[in-house]
């Protein structure tokens, strides 16, 4: 390295009195001596690249250091001091390292996000992953752009406060309601507030545009858009959108029967199967969902019984439960439990369900509304 540390020295040397040409000459040959060695060096051998590339791209055009920030942006051992600078540098220059390098910690990107505008804080959206520490802080500098990327990037996470100013901002914003809603990481107490917040948006619009339409009417309409979210956002983290169309669009066409369940069911089509019995249950999807994640099968099993379904029937639906409550000796377990369920009973328990969801719902959407009202006061 003796030799690597002469040469550097005496490029470091010509900086002051080399012209622009001759900078980014010895600019190229020192990342090029740092990338083909880069996997052996020392921190201190790292740390001397550090102060001699950034001397020379500090004295050098824009074209040149973004060059300099493409190749380093994926080096994982990229001298810091150069990329954080880089990073700070104008938008041309930055975006490769704000969106790939490993090299900016939390901190850094902070750092940038709160010395920056929006070009910047939209590279950082660009990243695999964000934490919460970032997205914070992009939730309350960014504009609805920003926003919007956050709330569309699978790979950020958002603090509980985050997430409800999200949602909060969502009132006046129907694409970041759409984007919310594809989420799966919002709390199940924010999704019923977002579907709230959906009615009460599709309800007033409804009212501006048809200003002479019955209140029936509108009110029809909002709740049929409302089931399509709920069904959208459902806590088990699945989007029913298409399911719930398809349901819906053979049940506008004739009866829904038992067989179609069982079909959806013995094919495997969960959602399907999920919004089929939501439909034949009278149980909301996320209610019918629920089935289907409790620890135990006794619950999916009384409303089958509820239900008057047959054995196969039932037993379709639990393998959408899991390999393992298809196995032999959970199949025979089940099959005793439900043959001995009363039918009574279990058709209690299954109003018992739909009264406790639908009281439920509308205490949501109570809390809701005042919430509303009290903003718009």
């Amino acid at each position: 390295m003796s030799v690597v540390s002469t040469l550097i020295h005496d490029l470091e040397d010509s900086i002051s009195r080399g012209s622009q040409d001759k900078r980014v000459e010895n600019l190229r040959r020192v990342t090029d001596l740092f990338l083909r060695d880069s996997e052996a060096l020392t921190d201190e051998q790292i740390d001397l690249f550090d102060v001699v590339i950034a001397r020379l791209a500090a004295a050098i055009e824009t074209a040149a250091r973004a060059e300099l920030a493409e190749r380093l942006a994926d080096v994982g051992n990229a001298p810091r001091g150069i990329v954080r600078s880089l990073a700070h540098d104008e938008i041309a220059v930055a975006r490769p390292v704000l969106t790939r390098s490993s090299r900016l910690s939390d901190e850094d990107l902070v750092s940038v996000a709160l010395a920056k505008g929006r070009d910047h804080m939209l590279a950082i959206t660009e990243r695999p992953t964000l934490t919460e520490t970032v997205t914070d802080v992009l939730v309350k500098r960014g504009d609805r752009v920003v926003v919007h990327a956050m709330a569309g990037h699978p790979g950020a996470r958002f603090s509980q406060g985050s997430m409800a100013t999200l949602v909060d901002r969502s009132r006046a914003d129907d694409a970041l309601q759409a984007l919310l809603g594809r989420r799966v990481d919002v709390p199940e107490a924010q999704l019923t507030q977002l579907v709230a917040i959906a009615k009460e948006t599709a309800r007033r619009r409804l009212a501006e545009a048809l200003p002479a339409a019955d209140r029936p009417a509108i009110e029809v309409a909002v709740a049929r858009s409302a089931t399509s979210l709920e069904a959208a956002v459902v806590p088990g983290r699945r989007d029913y959108s298409a399911a719930l169309g398809l349901v819906t669009g053979m049940a506008a066409a004739k009866p829904l029967l038992e067989s179609d369940l069982a079909g959806f069911a013995g094919e495997g089509r969960f959602e399907e199967a999920v919004c089929a019995m939501a439909y034949l249950t009278g149980l909301t999807v996320p209610a019918a969902e629920r089935l289907f994640r409790e620890p135990e099968a006794e619950l999916l099993l009384v409303v089958g019984r509820a239900m008057g379904w047959s054995w196969p029937t039932v037993k379709a639906l639990l393998a959408l439960r899991g390999p393992d409550a298809a196995q032999p000796h959970q199949l025979k377990k089940a099959l005793d439990t439900y043959d001995g369920l009363v039918p009574a009973t279990a058709q209690r328990v299954l109003q018992f369900l739909k009264v406790r969801e639908a009281t439920q719902r509308k205490g949501y959407e109570a809390a809701a509304s005042r919430q509303i009202r009290s903003n718009v006061r």
